[in-house]
């Protein structure tokens, strides 16, 4: 009887301590944090990360900006003379993959049969899929124009030689995918991108400060990121630029500047657009001589364009003045109050500041738009694939214009009086509205040639006056050589790529030798990628 009673105790006992187990284990739950990241955070998340890295005062600021010629420096020329820091291929390398993962996460939340319903709270499930494939295909177009081939990632192609997100597999050393998979495959995903894109129903519902959820508006940005990267290939492969750039225009391009793609920033420093962190402490750039002399119609044979208004400030203005939200009077503007920073010139830093002109208040602020892609640049692609087209020529020279604030009567005057339509008029205003994308820009000289109206290595440089007298009698010289390097190998042109960080040697060392080995020169700056046939 004692036996049987002391069971029952113990099944008691089990019973009330299993029973205070669960109860423990449902207080254990928050209810305000969820098991699984909502996917719009993590999307906000991720597209900040990438324009962060990506256009910072290292990797656009000393490397693109000042090779295209759009900035110089103000203290250190190195860089504007192509000896680039080795952090910056390795930020850009290693923080692509970083920034990819977040991507692939959205995608496998919204794919996952166990998630997928979680992840639909947040937008609808193909929209989110097709945004974060078309910022995918943004971030490996730019990766793979850096360094050749690379590691990468298709969310829908089987193709054994796309190893990048196989890390929950246990491959930490990818194979290098060929440059020309990786187009056709970009090409693939945009394609099946837009198409997968639900107009009705929003992208995300919160989180999305690129379109704001605006589900049309990304489809636009798919079919024109088609247009961009299909004439990229246009010397190696016509029929498949051809067919994908047609096959874009019949779904829908970007018809206008409220079609524009760009990243939103905040006020405030933390959170603030990534050059105006670069100008929060320093003072290193300012707009380079040649841009701003192509804008004052001394460069080329384009009149003065009131763009340089927008895009910079008088010589008199500090940049403290450019921070605190500096605005010219726009009926005392002249030219002739506008210099640029003498390119790659080694005595800068010697230099009065009051002799060469910052960026505008338009671009050294906080809440700045890093632009991914805008309707200009489609009337551009649209105008070359026309056999450069004089309508689409004029429209995106317009569309330029309105986007910077140019006074309409200023924009008219200016349109109607463009030389006629060629490669080279296209191609150098094409280059002007591409002014803060740089990292397109250098694409687009690698594959053109243009613009024509940069400073060429071993050309005679001019100086001012104005700045002549500024320069100490120690420092005092009227012209100056554009130098390159030293840089090993030497080169006669702007470096075709970047070498692959040295990183890789150690963890990814197989690899990277073989994809090294399939260029021309091998993993050098004067190797060519395969569409660059200029």
């Amino acid at each position: 009887m004692k036996t049987k009673f002391f069971i029952m105790m113990l099944l008691v006992i089990s019973t009330a301590f299993l029973s205070c187990t669960d109860d423990l284990v449902e207080l254990n739950i928050n209810p305000n944090e969820p098991e699984i990241a909502p996917t719009a955070n993590i999307f906000t998340s991720a597209t900040k990360e990438f324009i962060d890295f990506s256009r910072d005062g290292f990797n656009e600021g000393r490397l693109t900006l000042p090779w295209m010629q759009y900035w110089g420096q103000t203290a250190y020329a190195d860089e504007d003379r192509f000896l680039y820091r080795e952090t910056t291929a390795e930020s850009i390398y290693t923080n692509t993959y970083l920034t990819m993962r977040d991507f692939k996460a959205i995608l496998d939340l919204n794919t996952n049969e166990e998630t997928k319903e979680t992840a639909a709270l947040y937008g609808n499930n193909d929209n989110q899929i097709a945004a974060s494939r078309i910022m995918l295909s943004y971030m490996f177009y730019e990766l793979t124009n850096f360094f050749g081939d690379v590691p990468y990632y298709s969310y829908g192609s089987d193709n054994e030689t796309f190893q990048a997100g196989q890390l929950e597999a246990g491959n930490f050393t990818p194979v290098f995918a060929a440059q020309q998979d990786i187009y056709t495959d970009i090409l693939k995903e945009l394609r099946e991108s837009a198409d997968m894109i639900n107009e009705d129903e929003i992208v995300f519902t919160n989180g999305d400060n690129i379109f704001n959820g605006d589900a049309l508006k990304w489809k636009k940005f798919a079919n024109s990121l088609i247009l961009r990267v299909a004439t990229t290939i246009k010397g190696v492969d016509t029929e498949a630029y051809e067919t994908a750039f047609d096959t874009a225009i019949t779904s829908g391009v970007m018809t206008s500047n409220d079609d524009n793609a760009s990243q939103e920033y905040d006020t405030i420093d933390v959170s603030a657009s990534p050059l105006w962190t670069a100008y929060i402490t320093r003072t290193d750039f300012a707009v380079a001589a040649p841009f701003v002399e192509l804008l004052k119609g001394e460069r080329g044979n384009f009149n003065p364009d009131p763009r340089l208004f927008q895009m910079a400030v008088p010589i008199a203005a500090s940049i403290n003045e450019v921070k605190a939200g500096y605005e010219a009077d726009l009926d005392t503007l002249d030219y002739g109050d506008y210099l640029g920073v003498p390119y790659a010139f080694r005595n800068t830093n010697f230099l009065d500041r009051t002799t060469y002109s910052f960026p505008s208040s338009n671009v050294i602020k906080p809440d700045y738009r890093e632009v991914f892609m805008e309707y200009a640049e489609v009337e551009f692609l649209i105008s070359e694939r026309n056999g450069f087209a004089q309508a689409n020529y004029e429209n995106g020279v317009t569309a330029s214009m309105e986007k910077w604030g140019v006074p309409e009567a200023d924009v008219t005057t200016f349109v109607a009086n463009l030389p006629a339509a060629n490669q080279a008029n296209v191609l150098n205003q094409k280059y002007i509205a591409l002014y803060m994308q740089a990292h397109q820009a250098y694409t687009e000289y690698r594959r053109t040639g243009f613009p024509n109206t940069l400073v060429q290595i071993d050309e005679t440089v001019a100086l001012p006056q104005q700045q002549i007298d500024g320069l100490a009698p120690d420092n005092r010289v009227e012209t100056y050589v554009f130098e390159a390097g030293p840089v090993d190998p030497s080169v006669s042109d702007i470096p075709f790529r970047l070498r692959y960080p040295q990183i890789l040697q150690n963890l990814n060392g197989a690899n990277r030798d073989a994809a090294a080995a399939n260029l021309s020169n091998g993993d050098l700056i004067i190797s060519k990628l395969f569409w660059d046939v200029n």
